[in-house]
């Protein structure tokens, strides 16, 4: 009886367990059934459109990405970009098979095989990535599903977002299939992959990092771009170099691991660094960003010309050709970087535990009142003490410290002190025979400064005075006239009364010597005997547009112009006698290479002054740089071009200039402080002998010890014609006036020609009274009285 219970007992717990199980069994598969119901009535839902339309076959086969317009120099140099996003699109016969391997050795490595969703991934990521934690594993989503993610960001569906859209990337990803072969998915996946630094695309992400084109990329390169897919910060090279190292590894390994790589091969390309080539090209960084801007205009006012809006520059992948020269454009950065870097130390040291607007402090006051961060205070009705308390407050910010970005903690109200305090300079580099513009600097740093000095206005000092002795050479003067070095009182233009920097007044200097030495007394009296207006007609012939003063102190450089008028006018001196208009935009393609607008060769203007004036003007102006103020090319650059220029100095050392050409050159720079209440000291250190002119000198230096020195046109000027060689064979100073004879230096020196013009004004009036005595002795007396009644009607 008792076996019996037992086994009654083990039966009914047998059953009970059967039951179970069974019970168990039709839960598990009514749950199934449930959840494949739920499942694809969620997927119905999603495909027909309730989370949003999902994208049809005839939307898929007309994508179209927003594509960066790229800017070349004229030597073929990628020199900046223009983009909403920046992208390029490339075929895949122009990226590295390596780049291709590597995407799907990692990312998909069953591309080939499936149409879009690929499950027996889908089910490695589930049990090794999710259930074993192994992160080598790769992702489940393919590539037509990171396309599709791509094409179409994500939504926000609250506590679905995750499902609603990774079912939408499954049927955006089987459609993409259906629309576009393997070969278009690998290329339209690679121009639109993002690779984090606002870069789309494998040929921006490969210019970026290796600064070559994704064609070129060797097994590692590839390997480390295509890493940074997994996480675009976190294995970014530049940021994270161990992360980029380690996932580049991995990648090698998967590529070994598919046969693309031998063993052998793949552990070589491990024991590589990772040698970035960083480069970015961006409106804050490139070779050229003052220059892209002006690009930037011309090139939209050319297209908006011609097709109205239907061209977008930031969109439609332009191709867009411009006459610099990128090594020019190399040397001129490194010249002004240079020469400012030193500059600005100077400057600092010069003004050490003092203010550089000591006895101005409007400029300060007047600065700090417009910064962004007072201005933003003041408009949500801050009081003065209270912005003032935000303004003194320090913060973490990034200045600019011998040229390079430096985090310090700073207060805005110390910010405003540093900024104002900052030298800026302007390069401008151009082809005179045919106005193409070879180099632009507009300012020390783009991103601080954005402010373009080549087109800003300052006073240009004495590098006005050529245009002063051209107006002489024209009415009659000649190199070689003496006038007196005295200081003298101008009463008909408010006494005026110029004076020299050095403050000597001495002897006599010849016309070619007055411009050699830069005299202000010699200058402002060749600019009151020829009229002020003169000059400026001549000015405005060789280039000069803007207004300038009608008032003989315009020959001493008091009129606000722009460096890039300065140096178009200058062009006419290098072509003995006409200047040129200048040209940056030689042509745009669109992205398949049709000519959308191609420029006209540049203009020659009229001619300013006659050759045989030109002529003098060179001879003259090659005497500034061998024995005058510019001399320091020679003795100290060591220059052997052959070269002419001139130095400019304004008011209080506000401004220093220096413009000079050769036969096939004319470039110059300004230097200054953004106030022209900021500036040195002494002359000395201010002049634009020291602050500009170096600038030029070592641009020159670097143009000299290059193959570019040949292909800037002639190497020398043309030599001055036998017949006026007399004409210049002159001392520049004498101490007495050498056109002075015997009996003028007995009888008290010899008149200058406005003296001259006063005495023989007197003696006309004189002779024209004595006819008049005579010719009223003669008259009757009722003569006189018809006179007398003639004058009183």
């Amino acid at each position: 009886m008792k076996n019996k219970k037992k086994v009654t007992d083990k039966s009914a717990k047998s059953s009970g367990v059967v039951r179970f199980r069974n019970w168990a069994l039709k839960f598990i598969l009514k749950l199934m059934v449930a959840g494949i119901a739920f499942l694809a009535v969620f997927l119905s839902l999603v495909y027909i459109g309730l989370f949003g339309p999902i994208p049809g076959d005839e939307e898929l086969s007309n994508i179209r990405n927003f594509n960066a317009s790229e800017v070349y120099s004229a030597d073929g140099v990628m020199i900046g970009k223009y983009y909403i996003e920046n992208r390029r699109n490339i075929e895949n016969s122009d990226i590295s098979e390596f780049v291709i391997n590597a995407l799907v050795a990692t990312e998909d490595s069953r591309f080939f095989e499936h149409k879009g969703l690929d499950y027996i991934s889908m089910g490695r990521v589930l049990v090794h990535s999710i259930l074993l934690g192994e992160k080598a594993q790769g992702g489940g989503s393919t590539i037509s599903q990171q396309l599709a993610k791509n094409l179409y960001p994500r939504r926000d569906y609250k506590f679905l977002s995750l499902p609603v859209n990774k079912a939408r990337e499954m049927f955006t990803a089987a459609r993409l299939e259906g629309v576009y072969t393997k070969a278009e998915i690998l290329n339209l996946y690679l121009n639109t992959v993002p690779f984090g630094e606002n870069i789309y695309g494998i040929e921006v992400a490969s210019n970026r990092f290796f600064n070559k084109s994704s064609s070129r990329l060797e097994p590692h390169e590839a390997a480390t771009i295509i890493g940074m897919l997994a996480a675009n910060t976190y294995y970014n090279p530049r940021l994270h170099p161990d992360h980029s190292l380690e996932r580049r590894n991995i990648v090698l390994n998967r590529m070994v691991d598919q046969g693309v790589l031998t063993t052998e091969q793949g552990e070589k390309y491990k024991d590589l660094p990772l040698n970035l080539n960083y480069r970015i090209l961006d409106r804050n960084n490139g070779p050229a960003p003052y220059f892209m801007d002006l690009v930037r205009r011309n090139a939209e006012k050319a297209l908006e010309e011609i097709y109205g809006d239907s061209i977008n520059l930031y969109r439609d992948g332009l191709r867009i050709y411009t006459t610099l020269n990128a090594q020019l454009q190399e040397y001129a950065n490194e010249a002004v970087h240079n020469q400012m870097v030193r500059l600005q130390n100077e400057f600092d040291q010069h003004w050490k535990n003092r203010s550089p607007w000591e006895g101005h402090p409007e400029i300060y006051v007047s600065a700090l009142k417009e910064s962004p961060r007072y201005e933003a205070l003041l408009k949500k009705g801050k009081s003065e003490n209270e912005i003032m308390k935000v303004m003194e407050t320090p913060v973490s910010m990034v200045v600019l410290e011998n040229g390079e970005e430096k985090k310090v903690d700073m207060s805005p109200a110390d910010s405003v002190a540093w900024a104002i305090s900052q030298l800026h300079a302007g390069f401008l580099a151009v082809n005179p025979s045919d106005g193409a513009v070879l180099a632009w600097v507009g300012g020390t740093n783009f991103k601080f400064f954005p402010y373009d000095h080549v087109l800003s206005k300052r006073q240009v000092g004495s590098t006005f005075k050529p245009f002063v002795y051209a107006t002489a050479l024209e009415e009659g003067f000649n190199p070689c006239d003496y006038i007196s070095n005295e200081r003298r009182v101008y009463r008909q233009y408010d006494d005026w009364s110029p004076t020299n920097s050095e403050g000597e007044h001495e002897g006599y200097y010849s016309l070619q010597g007055g411009l050699i030495h830069s005299i202000n007394t010699v200058a402002a009296e060749l600019a009151v005997e020829t009229g002020p207006h003169d000059v400026i007609e001549l000015a405005q012939d060789a280039g000069i547009e803007s207004d300038m003063p009608n008032v003989p102190s315009i020959a001493l450089g008091t009129a606000n112009l722009s460096l890039l008028e300065m140096i178009r006018a200058y062009t006419a001196f290098a072509n003995y006698g006409n200047g040129v208009e200048l040209q940056s935009l030689l042509r745009i393609e669109d992205a398949n290479g049709r000519i959308l607008y191609e420029a006209k060769p540049a203009e020659l203007r009229a001619a300013a002054f006659e050759e045989r004036t030109a002529r003098f003007m060179v001879h003259m102006l090659q005497g500034v740089v061998e024995r005058g103020t510019a001399r320091s090319l020679r003795n100290v650059y060591g220059l052997q071009t052959d070269l002419a220029g001139k130095t400019g100095t304004t008011q209080d050392n506000a401004d220093g200039w220096f413009i000079g050409f050769s036969p096939g050159l004319v470039a110059g720079a300004w230097v200054g402080a953004e106030s022209p209440g900021i500036r040195f000291r002494t002359t000395t250190l201010g002049q634009g002998a020291y602050t500009a002119l170096p600038v030029f000198g070592r641009f020159m230096q670097k143009v000299e010890n290059s193959s570019l020195s040949a292909g800037l046109g002639r190497r020398n000027f043309y030599p001055l014609p036998e017949n006026l060689l007399p004409e210049v064979d002159c001392p520049d100073f004498s101490e007495e006036d050498p056109d002075m004879n015997f009996f003028e230096r007995l009888f008290g020196g010899k008149k200058d020609k406005n003296t001259k013009d006063k005495e023989e004004e007197q003696s006309e009036e004189t002779e024209e009274q004595e006819k008049k005595e005579k010719e009223d002795k003669g008259k009757t007396l009722l003569d006189r009285m018809k006179d007398i009644f003639r004058k009183k009607k």
